[in-house]
């Protein structure tokens, strides 16, 4: 039978590495992960499934500026690009009246306004302005991303309500125009032919984003997609006309 020694020492420095630095951060990660963790749960719950896929669909359209650039096409957008370009469009609001009941809010009535008047809003400066898609583009992008970050950030932050408009917040005003700003500007850069400066392309836009935002807060019954469509699209033309150029 053999004898079991005890090392004090090495008993001692066994505890204290149990209690070094990396010890201390693995006890804080550990103590703060059920923190984290709640308070993902709590921003998930304040959006239901049915409301993530509304956001979903809201942003979707917004692929198309992105895509545009990176695909060859002429300028101006010839026949089969407009042809493209409205199958896309149409094919998608179809989709969303169609499915209307995975997207709608309960008790909404103005969903299919919403839809029809996103597509028929992108889709009229497209067709109609083959020479300078950037324009629509941008608006797309305003709309996509600008309105459905306002909502998506109000809903799941919610914050200060807007002194004009209650059922507005200031981190949804914020959303809009942190995220639509560069967007915006970025594919209205892109697409614009000939080529102009990122600095003059922001100049054209962020008006535009600017004056939507404001359209989109304001307690009015129209539809946001209709206010900050036709809110963006007429600035747009307006600074366009005065920085670039028709």
């Amino acid at each position: 039978m053999s004898l079991i020694v005890r090392d004090k020492s090495a008993s001692t420095r066994t505890r204290r590495r149990a209690s070094g630095p990396g010890q201390k951060a693995a006890r804080r990660m550990l103590q703060a992960t059920p923190r984290s963790a709640s308070l993902l749960e709590t921003l998930a719950g304040r959006l239901t499934p049915h409301e993530w896929r509304r956001r979903l669909v809201h942003m979707s359209p917004g692929l198309l500026p992105v895509l545009l650039p990176l695909i060859p096409h002429p300028d101006p957008l010839a026949m089969y690009s407009r042809i493209v370009l409205f199958t896309i469009i149409t094919g998608m609001s179809l989709f969303a009246l169609k499915r209307e009941a995975l997207f709608r809010r309960s008790g909404e009535r103005g969903w299919s306004t919403s839809v029809i008047s996103y597509g028929v809003i992108t889709l009229a400066l497209l067709l109609a302005l083959p020479a300078q898609p950037e324009i629509g583009m941008a608006v797309t992008m305003i709309i996509a991303f600008g309105d459905g970050s306002a909502t998506l950030a109000g809903m799941l932050l919610r914050g200060r309500r807007l002194p004009w408009n209650r059922d507005k917040s200031w981190v949804g005003l914020a959303a809009f125009l942190l995220c639509a700003i560069p967007l915006a500007t970025t594919v209205y850069w892109a697409e614009a032919r000939p080529g102009v400066a990122f600095s003059l392309a922001c100049a054209c836009v962020a008006p535009a984003v600017m004056t939507a935002a404001l359209a989109e807060s304001l307690p009015w019954r129209v539809n946001d997609n209709i206010r900050v469509g036709v809110t963006a699209g007429l600035t747009i033309l307006l600074t366009h006309g005065i920085f670039v150029g028709w």
